[in-house]
């Protein structure tokens, strides 16, 4: 039943174009729209049925607003930058952080190339996206190891190790002709559009130059290069026919869900799979444009997008700047439709997934019945590792929804001198942890988890009381087989899990992974101390020069036998010295 309020605001509507903000009771902008004719579209939110999250946002409005605009055109850009102002929470968001890396070429005096994950810098030069920054790093070291363009973000005052060993032009000391780098860029732009026969060959020929010389060491290093030449143009397995860099778009919508897929190619080959599920209110076509436009303010335009026929396509196609069509033969039909395959696919895994997420929320119930506590749908689990008492720490590893949430794992080194006695460093990190997270105001688990028995139940509720905190509290306990068997509360009380199998492998798996991901940080703490080097600590000597030195000298020894003009060879003067003042 309609309010008298929405009755008179929806009179007043007028047949112009224009976005609408819906609100709720409480004055909360919950969804944002656009359209060509505001009366017909806000009023069809009102005098037709709808189900599913549509019917849901629907029941919420109490009132909504109008901003009427010019153009068609003019509404959709207003929509996106409304979306961005209040983040309402039934339009579709995208997170800033799921941008993909770019190689990046900077069209400075001096250029250099780097990985970008925005595209907003007009003097640069961008290649991609890549589906994951260990592609796009890979890449990179490449093309830096081929084009001699400076590595230094800003220019030192005296040539660094890639001048010497042939990978820089060293315009900190030499003048580059405008030419050069002009013959460079053109390289670059080639290679990475596929065209990398020339440098390929070219490398080849200095191989087996250097190899008649007996030049193995610098034969080996081209060798390198070409493989990774190799390796770089053989990853993709998609190909077209054309060299001209096109997405091709699709979506699929069910029971209020809009999954969407897009196929990146660039110069004619795939470089990027990528489908996503977003939650869908109001019409499904506004929604994968109001999608794409969010999407194509983080990444690059592509020349052509291909994409399923829609009414508003010419009106995306002026706004993005870009041409569209949608085929209906040839191989671009074969394209769209192998994404719109990829996206049923993503819709039906976001199902199962969703059905699978149900049946875990039911068993965190559960453990909160059986614990008298809410249902912990965040969970945090705490565990201490060390070699009789050499490299200890602890390690926390957080669980949402059953799930584990990777980006919020954190490692502690224990500073207690007594480090054997593992009760003495649950109290240590569990008092640093929530110290940290309650003065911070950051958010707080459910309940936590120990992998030990009494004494470090006690210590962990030990250091919670001295910050004034309360949380429930347990620990897991192992049978003789050294197997999840039980919960313990801090009375020693234990509670039984094997009796529901699904609580009993949610709670291994938690244990499995916390004990994982402690003993991993342990081995990394280890294996630092035992490889430490006499060149740790000399100022000016990093990570690469220490590579290049031990590269070239064979060893510490050899280098501390070395003459100051040798060193010099690798590494400016002051390092050199004081290599010679500590090993020398």
């Amino acid at each position: 039943m309609l309010s008298d309020l929405l009755k008179e605001k929806l009179a007043l509507l007028k047949p112009l174009p224009g976005c609408y903000l819906m609100k709720n009771k409480d004055d909360q902008i919950i969804y944002v729209g656009k359209a060509k004719f505001l009366d017909k579209r806000v009023k069809s939110y009102f005098n037709r049925p709808h189900n599913g999250k549509t019917a849901k946002m629907v029941r919420e409005i109490f009132t909504f607003e109008t901003i009427i605009t010019s153009t068609e055109k003019e509404a959709l850009l207003l929509e996106i930058n409304l979306i961005h102002t209040y983040n309402p929470p039934y339009n579709i968001l995208l997170k800033d952080d799921k941008a993909y890396p770019y190689i990046q070429l900077k069209l400075d005096t001096h250029p250099y190339l780097g990985i970008a994950r925005r595209i907003k810098d007009k003097n640069s030069k961008y290649y991609g996206p890549y589906p994951e920054g260990k592609a796009a790093r890979s890449t990179l070291n490449l093309l830096n190891r081929i084009f001699p363009l400076r590595k230094c973000r800003s220019l030192p005052k005296k040539p660094c190790l890639y001048y010497h060993i042939g990978q820089c032009l060293a315009p900190c000391i030499n003048k580059i002709a405008e030419e050069t780098y002009q013959e460079l860029i053109q390289k670059i732009q080639r290679f990475m559009q596929g065209d990398s026969k020339d440098i390929r060959d070219e490398l080849v020929k200095k191989m087996q130059e250097c190899s008649e010389a007996l030049a193995f060491e610098r034969a080996k290093e081209y060798k390198e290069i070409i493989e990774g030449i190799d390796h770089i143009t053989s990853q993709q397995n998609v190909q077209t026919n054309n060299k001209i860099d096109k997405d091709v778009i699709a979506f699929h919508s069910k029971d209020g869900d809009l999954a969407s897929s897009i196929l990146c190619f660039r110069s004619g080959i795939l470089k990027l799979k990528h489908s996503e599920v977003v939650s869908c209110y109001g019409e499904v076509e506004n929604q994968f444009i109001s999608y794409l436009m969010q999407y194509y303010e983080k990444e690059l335009k592509p020349q052509l997008l291909i994409m399923p026929k829609l009414s508003d396509a010419p009106l995306l196609s002026e706004v993005l700047e870009l041409k569209i069509i949608a085929p209906s033969r040839g191989n671009n039909l074969v394209l769209l439709q192998m994404a719109a395959q990829n996206a049923i696919s993503a819709m039906e895994e976001k199902h199962l997934n969703s059905k699978q997420d149900l049946r875990v929320l039911a068993v965190l119930d559960e453990l909160g019945k059986r614990l008298n506590i809410k249902t912990p749908y965040r969970i945090e689990l705490i565990d201490n590792s060390h070699y009789q008492g050499d490299a200890a720490v602890s390690a926390v590893v957080v669980f949402i929804n059953g799930l584990p949430a990777k980006r919020l794992y954190r490692k502690y080194k224990i500073n207690n001198e007594e480090t054997r006695d593992d009760a003495a460093s649950m109290y240590e990190v569990i008092y640093r942890r929530y110290y940290r997270l309650l003065s911070e105001k950051g958010k707080l688990s459910d309940l936590l988890i120990v992998d030990g028995g009494p004494s470090q139940i006690l210590a962990a509720k030990k250091a919670l009381s001295s910050l004034n905190y309360d949380l429930p509290v347990v620990g897991l306990v192992k049978d003789s087989k050294h197997q999840t068997s039980a919960l313990m509360q801090a009375d020693g009380l234990l509670i039984n899990i094997q009796d529901l199998p699904e609580l009993f492998f949610l709670l291994s798996r938690m244990q499995d992974e916390v004990h994982r991901f402690a003993l991993s940080y342990h081995h990394d703490r280890r294996s630092k101390d035992l490889f430490k080097s006499e060149l740790d600590g000399i100022a000016g000597l990093g990570k690469v020069r220490k590579q290049a030195l031990l590269k070239a000298f064979g060893s510490v020894s050899k280098i501390a036998e070395a003459s100051l003009e040798e060193l010099l060879q690798y590494v400016p003067k002051a390092v050199a010295i004081a290599i010679k003042d500590k090993i020398g």
